[in-house]
């Protein structure tokens, strides 16, 4: 039988690691880690992200680590940034969208001024930022009746798009006509004088 952590006087786990545990069970020597509680993994805000949101998100995550989890606030995202690490051009701004709404990011959109290209600047809700100030943990508020409810509002206004742009396809018909090269030499021997 294993036994995890030091046994306090009943001959249970205390919780507490022993120098050994803490090797086996600790984060890698000189390798950059974050923390994820459990609350946060269990939460309805954490299992319902897409697929390009959870892309979105670990990419935040690699960028805070990068940075020594010191630039939360003011980490950078380009498009060619996260296309690179797996998301669509066209599902970025989706997946920015849903991230923000279940309380897991905040972020300041980018831009191009004055000839200038600024990347968006985000803040992961579950680390404390760069100013020191605590995580806001805004997913917390996050129920999985308000998270269905945008759910099929989102949906809703996808199916609604798309029936908008169906009705601007252009019909099959061309209404080019198309004229053979020699008559059109013809046409234009017959008009020069």
């Amino acid at each position: 039988m294993s036994r995890f952590g030091k046994p306090d006087r009943t001959g249970r786990s205390s919780g507490e690691f022993t120098s050994r545990d803490t090797k086996l069970y600790g984060p890698p020597k000189g390798e950059p880690w974050t923390w994820q509680t459990l609350e946060l993994m269990c939460s309805p805000a954490w299992r319902a992200m897409s697929v390009n949101t959870r892309r979105l998100v670990d990419f935040l995550q690699v960028e805070h680590r990068q940075h020594a989890a010191r630039e939360n606030g003011n980490l950078k995202a380009t498009y060619d940034g996260l296309v690179a690490h797996g998301l669509t051009r066209s599902k970025i701004r989706p997946a920015t969208e849903e991230a923000e709404f279940l309380g897991l990011i905040r972020f300041e959109r980018g831009g191009r001024w004055a000839g200038t290209n600024q990347p968006s600047r985000f803040r992961l809700t579950f680390y404390a930022d760069k100013d020191r100030n605590p995580p806001t943990n805004e997913w917390k508020a996050k129920t999985q009746e308000v998270i269905d409810e945008w759910m099929s509002d989102r949906e809703r206004c996808r199916r609604a798009r798309r029936r908008s742009h169906e009705k601007q396809i252009p019909s099959t018909t061309s209404r080019t006509t198309v004229v053979p090269l020699r008559e059109l030499r013809n046409r234009s021997d017959g008009k020069r004088r």
